[in-house]
């Protein structure tokens, strides 16, 4: 009969092996229950990269569209303020001139509008804001500030004023240099463009833009409306007492028109928000089921990696065990 034996030095080197195999699968299955993915992406795909590709590709694609949108909602939200601080300063100032036309003396209502001048100045400055650098209300040339200052707006009404003969012509020409198409406005006043700025893709097939610029009707209204307030309040021109409350009374008109406009814009930006906060729902709810696949490709089952841990586990144990014993067989031992 015969009698196959190990060698001590074979047996040293098939010990280390399985040491190191053992204390190689712990680490692994360590890592793998703490993060939750496969330590060898490659092996739990079978080699096939195409699914997971294509769900990066997606994760990628998602958060852009969730950035372009971030950037929208701050720029619509700006939008917002600058037309909320705009219709302020309009609605301050129309009702209670108007109410001041019908019953009070001419003084009383030049003391009401004596703070026309700080508040075109106010709105001229709400319309030349900007956000990321990017101005709100100048379309295409969002470099621009979309209105010339408010010092250079007045010096060239200031003739206008002055060369009415009476209330009415001014309040025409007036009309004329703020609301016709390549008037005085569109042509001296409004540095930007008439073409919208470029939106923003927040979904695939849809981009936000700004619907806003100072070219609108209702703004250009509301402007006029407290252009024609601080000219009379800066006493520019020659008008009688009769003829400059008249210019405050149609001041208070236009006023409220273009408060009315501007309400209307503040609805159209709404609408516009509300695009994009659906637009960002559908995009975390996309990116959750990305995510969610992802994991299932990758992700390691907790129950079956606790499960072969301990058993790896076991195996140490058994082998420190077994070398320990191994260490201690000599002659004296086996002669006991």
């Amino acid at each position: 009969m015969s009698i196959i034996s190990t060698g001590d030095l074979a047996r040293s080197f098939h010990l280390r092996h399985h040491h190191h195999q053992v204390k190689t699968d712990l680490s692994r299955l360590t890592q793998e229950l703490a993060s939750g993915q496969h330590a060898d992406t490659g092996k739990a795909l079978g080699g096939d990269f195409s699914a997971l590709s294509g769900i990066e590709r997606g994760l990628r694609m998602v958060a852009a569209y969730r950035n372009a949108a971030a950037e929208a909602a701050l720029m619509t939200s700006a939008v917002q303020s600058a037309l909320e601080a705009l219709q302020g300063n309009l609605s301050d100032m129309a009702p209670a001139l108007l109410s001041a036309t019908g019953t009070d003396t001419l003084q009383q209502m030049e003391l009401m509008a004596a703070s026309a001048p700080d508040r075109l100045s106010a709105m001229v400055g709400s319309l030349n804001q900007t956000v990321a650098g990017r101005a709100l209300f100048s379309g295409a040339n969002t470099d621009q500030d979309a209105l010339i200052p408010v010092e250079d707006l007045l010096t060239a009404l200031e003739p206008l004023a002055t060369g009415a003969t009476d209330a009415a012509d001014l309040i025409t020409t007036l009309d004329s240099w703020f609301m016709d198409p390549g008037g005085g406005f569109e042509t001296l006043a409004y540095q930007g463009s008439p073409d919208p700025a470029p939106g923003f893709i927040v979904a695939e097939g849809e981009t936000i833009q700004n619907p806003i610029s100072a070219l609108d009707p209702g703004v250009r209204r509301g402007l006029m409306g407290m252009a024609l307030a601080t000219l009379v309040s800066n006493e520019t021109g020659s008008f009688s007492d009769d003829e400059r409350r008249q210019l405050l009374e149609r001041a208070a008109l236009d006023m409220a028109s273009g408060n009315d406009g501007v309400t209307d814009l503040r609805a159209r930006v709404g609408h516009v928000e509300g695009r994009i906060e659906a637009a960002e729902l559908r995009g975390d709810t996309t990116r959750g089921l990305l995510e969610l696949e992802r994991s299932r490709l990758t992700g390691a089952d907790p129950y079956t990696t606790a499960t072969e841990l301990q058993e790896a586990e076991t195996r140490l144990e058994a082998l420190y065990l077994l070398t320990t014993r191994l260490s201690r067989l000599n002659l004296t031992e086996y002669l006991r």
